[in-house]
């Protein structure tokens, strides 16, 4: 490249030269530093939060054990309700399970019974939109007795004793003119069934 003759063409070469390269390191700084700089803070802000999303499945991780251990023993608690709370049949039938109950209560507790009649199976209301009680159904009795107060509470706080899902739904109390130390009891007792068992041989309560 041939330099200008002029000393005043060569300055002006010179500041023409300095201004093209002011604007290419502009223009780098432009579309080539600043785009850099923006790709490595939006790469810094994606490991940020790959970081925190590994962080939490982390903890899930080390949480799903006892998560697990939980969920086992509440299918565990609900076998045993289900094995030890929930009425099946004997050779057909739940009133000879539930007699035998009844009247084994009724012995320790000096209540006299005199009739256990077999009222029926019934379904289990809902309350609200929940159905998910409808699977079981209960099976009711009524019961005739003759028992004292403190032998009728005893009698009735046993029974729930020997299945907290033994239900009463109705119970009357009458005093008695020739016998006033004893009083008659006409109670309906309800206890769990599923009907899935209706019918089945064998089993217990």
């Amino acid at each position: 490249m041939k330099m200008p003759a002029t000393k005043k063409e060569r300055m002006l070469m010179f500041a023409l030269g300095g201004v093209v390269g002011v604007v290419v390191l502009i223009g780098g700084v432009l579309w080539g530093v600043l785009p850099l700089l923006d790709g490595r803070r939006a790469m810094q802000s994606s490991l940020v939060e790959i970081g925190e999303k590994l962080k939490k499945a982390k903890r899930e991780l080390d949480y799903a054990p006892a998560i697990q251990r939980e969920a086992d023993d509440a299918v565990s608690q609900m076998e045993r309700i289900r094995a030890e709370n929930i009425l099946r049949p004997i050779l057909g039938s739940y009133l000879v399970g539930v007699s035998e109950q009844i009247e084994s209560v009724a012995r320790s507790t000096q209540v006299h019974i005199e009739e256990i009649r077999e009222v029926g199976v019934v379904n289990t209301p809902a309350k609200g939109k929940n159905r998910s009680l409808q699977e079981f159904k209960s099976f009711v009795v009524q019961v005739n007795a003759e028992a004292s107060f403190a032998a009728i509470f005893q009698f009735l706080q046993k029974m729930e004793e020997r299945n907290p899902f033994f239900c009463v739904n109705e119970i009357g109390i009458s005093s008695q003119s020739d016998s006033p130390e004893k009083q008659r009891l006409t109670v309906r007792m309800e206890w769990p069934i599923e009907p899935k068992t209706e019918g089945a041989k064998g089993g217990g309560l």
